[in-house]
């Protein structure tokens, strides 16, 4: 069994005992080199306020977000693939498209279109709504309160872009990975309860 990696900016005090930290500069992927890997899983995402998820970015905000949520993912899930990783798990966001006018939507389409090119034996891709309890900011607080408020209408078609936890998000993309088929595997919210 390969261990769990977790990369990250800087050491992280929650990690599982079985986890193996590697702490990386992600201005510098040239020369990062993956132990022996089965599955990967992407979940790097720019702090944004709110209304930036609604697709109002500035020039240097877009510029900065895609480098965090296209190019470094692209980037390790390439490295990830030479290492010999089968699998690939990412946590995209509901209603992305590549060719929608939202940046932040579009920029999330055109990494799941980019990821599925590099050809896993496996390729989960899982959109979640608003992800809620991650972040104690007073816009992340406000938007958890109008998903209690907006998600039981939210059925049929729009069931898919109701709110989740972090944590149960985290479980559920566990779960569901461990289990998924071969191919391309979308997941969304029925998949996350």
């Amino acid at each position: 069994k390969s261990p769990t990696i977790a990369l990250g900016r800087r050491p992280v005090s929650n990690l599982p005992d079985d986890a193996e930290e590697l702490i990386i500069d992600f201005d510098n992927l040239e020369g990062l080199r993956f132990p022996d890997i089965d599955h990967v899983y992407l979940s790097m995402g720019y702090p944004l306020i709110y209304y930036n998820v609604m697709g109002l970015m500035s020039a240097n905000l877009k510029k900065d977000f895609f480098l965090v949520d296209f190019t470094y993912q692209l980037e390790i899930a390439k490295k990830a693939k030479e290492a010999g990783a089968k699998n690939i798990s990412l946590i995209s966001a509901v209603a992305a498209d590549s060719n929608s006018w939202n940046y932040y939507l579009k920029t999330k389409g055109l990494l799941e279109e980019e990821i599925i090119k590099l050809g896993f034996e496996s390729t989960n891709i899982f959109q979640p709504g608003h992800l809620t309890g991650n972040k104690f900011r007073l816009d992340i607080l406000l938007a958890d309160a109008v998903s209690l408020i907006f998600d039981p209408f939210l059925f049929g078609p729009l069931k898919k872009f109701r709110s989740i936890s972090a944590e149960k998000l985290s479980v559920a993309v566990v779960k569901n990975s461990l289990q998924a088929k071969a191919g391309i595997n979308y997941f969304n919210y029925k998949d996350f309860i």
